[in-house]
């Protein structure tokens, strides 16, 4: 089976522009510093990435069109609860939660918590997720000797807005230096010039893993612990459908490799979608 890519599954950058438009105003954050949040609201009819896996969609406005029109439906219901604070999730559930914890699981990230991550941290994720899922939503640019990645931050707001649950300020980032025009001792990024985030530019290897979330713990504050396992796939598995195991099919697949366990604490806002509070993984 041909290893399916997910940069044709874009995100839905222009559809979410409208609402990104009425972010409020701030000072720029400084490099190293915490990013500036405007008030997050819900963003009706935006469709990400994650609710094209699920619909089986290759285009997010086709995965928007089917999705139900009920909100708590289209994010999938939780059904049978137990005692003990935990929860059975339904196969649309399922999925998104293999979706979303994979996003982290994929960059080999040990731990991450949302409550002390800079400008910088938030913008590395974005990088790789989108040179991994988006790629047509990273050009490259020569300056001077140098050849950068870039890409917008309308890119970068989405992202951010589909994994952590805010909306970044008009300015989130514009603090940081402009990219230099020649090797030296400088990082690799993130700059920021005309409008854009830059990296210097390198190769990397596509991932191929993925988590599969195996229990759903409710918390007293009502945020949800979900506890994972990262597999790793073969050279031809298609990620995409790798989403779709359920934690019994993923334990009895024996073409698919454990790699290690972990857990990741999530709110849940009013559609049901997760944003992270707290990433942890046993590398």
């Amino acid at each position: 089976m041909k290893r399916f890519k997910l940069s044709t599954i874009v995100l839905s950058t222009c559809l979410a522009l409208g609402a990104l438009a009425g972010c409020s105003q701030g000072s720029a954050p400084a490099a190293g510093t915490m990013p500036d949040r405007a008030t997050p609201h819900e963003s009706e009819g935006v469709a990400s990435e994650i609710s094209a896996i699920i619909y089986e969609a290759e285009d997010p406005e086709d995965a928007a069109a089917e999705a139900p029109a009920d909100e708590d439906s289209f994010s999938g219901n939780y059904t049978d609860s137990v005692d003990g604070g935990y929860v059975d999730p339904d196969a649309d559930r399922q999925i998104y939660a293999n979706a979303f914890v994979s996003a982290f699981a994929e960059q080999n990230i040990s731990e991450m918590d949302t409550e002390n991550l800079t400008v910088e941290e938030y913008l590395d994720f974005v990088r790789i997720y989108l040179k991994t899922h988006a790629t047509d939503l990273i050009s490259y640019e020569p300056k001077g000797e140098m050849l950068f990645e870039t890409f917008t931050p309308a890119s970068a707001h989405e992202v951010i807005k589909v994994f952590f649950g805010f909306f970044t300020s008009d300015v989130f980032g514009s603090g940081l230096e402009a990219p230099s025009e020649a090797h030296g001792d400088q990082p690799a990024g993130p700059f920021y010039e005309d409008g854009r985030f830059w990296y210097e530019a390198c190769d990397t290897e596509d991932s191929n893993r993925f988590a599969i979330v195996d229990s759903y713990t409710v918390n007293e504050d009502g945020t949800m612990t979900l506890g994972f396992t990262v597999y790793e796939a073969g050279p031809n598995d298609s990620l995409y459908e790798c989403y779709r195991l359920s934690p019994e099919e993923a334990a009895a697949d024996s073409t698919i490799n454990i790699v290690t366990n972990g857990s990741a604490t999530v709110r849940i806002n009013q559609s049901g979608e997760y944003s992270l509070i707290y990433y942890k993984a046993d590398i």
